[in-house]
């Protein structure tokens, strides 16, 4: 990870730190890998670093509150009457309010329209995928890299500087998706793949299938790779140095 990008998970930790938040529920993700792309897609544009980074900051704040919509508290308590899914609410929420805030300081009602339609695809999307009846795991894999990428491709498109990595994007955020996935087996929990594959086929065979499905767009984001513009390499080779992603999110430390 760059200095850069080490700089901004840390003001990033430092903005959604909430002692009650933490205490209910389980401490939010960053994904080095969005976070990443973010920095990418914003450094070398002609405005003050600073506003660079508040805009960073700001975009990975609705990545946070999206995902912390779908979090269960830590500890299984209930407070004042509340369900573990509206404490889960009330946090996203609260991280929603921090990223309105950050854009109402810089004044960007043009950026807030971008962010605010991309929040209401990426639920449709999530509307999909819990419950439309999903006949294929092609479609399976299309709904859950639009859940995963559509953030980072509106706002691509909205600074119309990249995009060209677009397509790229859209695989790398979906091979991610995929080892957590994966991941989801290994510690028993819910995994929206295996629940399609145990449909088709007996359960033994999800690993092998795992296996086989992140390979196929291991390939598929090579090829994206090579195509791209010689200006492109640097990303490339970032890329392809972290294609051996496996999981590459942590929770957010203290701090």
């Amino acid at each position: 990870m760059s200095k850069e990008t080490n700089q901004l998970k840390y003001m990033i930790e430092k903005k959604i730190s909430h002692s009650y938040v933490e205490k209910y529920i389980q401490k939010p993700l960053i994904d080095f890998d969005k976070l990443s792309i973010l920095h990418y897609l914003y450094k070398d544009l002609n405005i003050a670093t600073n506003r660079k980074q508040h805009y960073v900051i700001t975009i990975m704040l609705v990545q946070i509150a999206l995902d912390t919509h779908e979090l269960l508290p830590s500890n299984g308590s209930r407070e004042m009457g509340l369900t573990e899914k509206q404490l889960s609410v009330l946090a996203g929420d609260y991280y929603s309010g921090l990223y309105y805030l950050l854009l109402s300081e810089i004044e960007d009602i043009e950026m807030i329209q971008v962010l605010a339609t991309a929040i209401q695809k990426i639920n449709e999307q999530k509307m999909v995928l819990f419950y439309k009846n999903l006949h294929s795991i092609d479609e399976l894999l299309i709904t859950l890299k639009n859940i995963e990428s559509i953030l980072f491709t509106e706002v691509a498109l909205f600074l119309d500087s990249n995009y060209e990595l677009i397509p790229v994007i859209k695989e790398v955020l979906l091979i991610n998706r995929l080892y957590r996935e994966k991941e989801l087996l290994k510690e028993n929990k819910f995994s929206h793949i295996r629940e399609f594959i145990k449909k088709e086929k007996n359960e033994s065979y999800f690993d092998t299938e795992m296996e086989q499905l992140i390979e196929n767009r291991e390939q598929i984001l090579d090829r994206l790779l090579l195509s791209l513009p010689d200006q492109y390499s640097s990303f490339r080779n970032t890329i392809r140095n972290k294609i051996k992603l496996s999981f590459n999110i942590t929770v957010a430390e203290e701090g």
